[in-house]
């Protein structure tokens, strides 16, 4: 009587309980390419860049000024969010499919968890990654900003604590959407290539190219692409930081009100949430 109530009741929880998090955790930690790409893109990614200017401003400080630059430390979170993105799909479709393409997935299945708590296991495990790694990132950023800058050069004003936390907000954020949107569609799509394929071209090439003229009649349906809601949430600390993508980042639809960002924003987080969790519940095992 006792086993069967525990395997009732453990059939019925839809919440991920903490050891089934931490497997999943574990899981995706030893996809070791996938962890080098996700360390690469959020923490190698500054270490590099930063370590670069530091080279060129000793060997010639005269030409190269100090790497703490407020310009510099604007490309450098701008290129985190757009290369992080990248990572974040590739680990979020990864964690949406991996059960499937891994033949695992009817095991699961007939332990008797909940479909549900097998799919939102996957976000606190891939984001607890994510997030530490980016904030790693974000902290080399910070620091050399404020440490390694010239005060006294002429528009080189250190930003103060506020402005950087709220870029590091903002790249969190971006890491955020492109995880849960990758995980979504991915646990849809069964495979993780063509989620990760379709949200590059999305977010890399649609996106701006469509964001770069408002199209009459188009502008409210432009205004729905996440990129585009997440460019005029953008903190003034990055404004003029160097973009990937055909215009560069330099998107010209008219200004939203801050709700219509949230709204786009947690439509695309909790609507491909949806999609993922209904998918995965109704899947033949």
């Amino acid at each position: 009587m006792t086993e069967h109530r525990g395997t009732a009741a453990r059939r019925a929880s839809w919440l991920p309980p903490v050891p089934l998090i931490g497997a999943k955790i574990l899981d995706l930690r030893k996809r070791s390419i996938l962890m080098a790409v996700t360390a690469a893109f959020t923490v190698g990614l500054p270490v590099i860049f930063y370590g670069i200017r530091i080279i060129y401003h000793l060997s010639d400080p005269a030409r190269y000024g100090p790497a703490g630059t407020p310009s510099a430390f604007a490309t450098t979170v701008t290129l985190m969010a757009e290369f992080g993105f990248i990572a974040a799909v590739a680990l979020g479709a990864t964690a949406g499919s991996d059960d499937l393409a891994d033949g695992m997935f009817r095991h699961l299945v007939i332990t008797g968890r909940s479909r549900l708590a097998l799919y939102l296991a996957r976000i606190p495990a891939g984001l607890s990654i994510l997030l530490v790694l980016a904030a790693l990132g974000f902290s080399v950023a910070a620091l050399v900003t404020g440490f390694l800058n010239d005060p006294h050069a002429p528009g080189a004003l250190t930003p103060s604590a506020g402005s950087l936390a709220g870029a590091g907000v903002w790249l969190e954020l971006y890491l955020v959407i492109g995880f849960t949107v990758g995980l979504g569609l991915g646990a849809a799509m069964g495979q993780r290539t063509v989620p990760v394929v379709l949200l590059i071209v999305l977010e890399i090439i649609v996106t701006p190219a469509l964001a770069d003229h408002a199209i009459p009649y188009f502008v409210n349906v432009e205004r729905l692409f996440v990129g585009v809601a997440m460019d005029q949430l953008q903190p003034a600390v990055l404004a003029g930081a160097v973009h990937v993508g055909p215009t560069g980042g330099k998107f010209q639809i008219p200004p939203m009100p801050v709700w219509a960002m949230a709204a786009v924003i947690a439509g695309w987080i909790i609507g491909w949430q949806v999609v993922g969790a209904w998918k995965m519940a109704t899947r033949d095992a």
